[in-house]
């Protein structure tokens, strides 16, 4: 069992294979609830999360389970495009749920945390694509980035409960998890900010509330 997941191969078809299933899964839903505005943003939010999956997993086998790597500089690029695609994803699924929620009856918030969130993706996809290519890490970019888009999804989420959009919930898991999350950084860890997957959970639930609220 220890072996299994500690060898490369295996971790990373499993990783692969899971968002092949969630692609597929996406398109039968899709294929039910019809194309929309609203199944495309569920589908954009819900994909962040698992295509971070990859990433992840490449990042714990190079600096906690000691894979061994050939290849350094293309295990890097690999590891890191899959930190920079999932939050690309993040922007195009936040512009969609924006306009859903100003259709719903949002005056600004959602467009307002969209905007925040899209300045801070500039900033950390520039620290990503500057650290592929020569190594160097801009932490003060990648700071303002964290809490900008914590700010940004804690809008939305509070978009999503004035508008009820989705089930209460889900806008206060995301209210929660962001503001929570930025409140035991400042305290407890001020100086280890940057862990990508947190930026995606919110994401993921979203998706998943829209999906819900269609079948409903």
């Amino acid at each position: 069992m220890i072996r299994w997941f500690t060898s490369p191969y295996r971790v990373l078809t499993i990783a692969v294979v899971s968002v092949v299933l969630t692609m597929l899964a996406l398109l039968v839903v899709i294929g039910r609830q019809g194309i929309s505005e609203r199944t495309i943003a569920a589908s954009l939010l819900v994909l962040t999360f698992m295509v971070f999956e990859i990433g992840g997993i490449l990042f714990t086998g190079r600096t906690m389970l000691n894979w061994p790597i050939e290849d350094r500089a293309s295990h890097m690029k690999w590891e890191r495009s899959f930190v920079i695609l999932p939050t690309l994803l993040t922007v195009l699924g936040l512009v969609l749920l924006a306009d859903l929620l100003r259709a719903a009856g949002d005056a600004f918030l959602a467009q307002l945390g969209t905007a925040t969130y899209l300045f801070g993706a500039v900033l950390v996809v520039s620290t990503e694509t500057k650290f592929i290519d020569n190594g160097e890490w801009n932490y003060p970019q990648v700071v303002t980035y964290v809490v900008l888009a914590l700010l940004a999804q804690a809008a939305s989420g509070v978009a999503l409960l004035q508008t009820g959009l989705v089930p209460a919930w889900a806008g206060w898991a995301t209210v929660i998890w962001n503001l929570g999350y930025l409140l035991i950084v400042l305290i407890v860890r001020p100086r280890e900010v940057y862990y990508p997957a947190i930026h995606f959970v919110a994401p993921l639930l979203i998706g998943l509330a829209l999906f819900a609220g269609g079948w409903i």
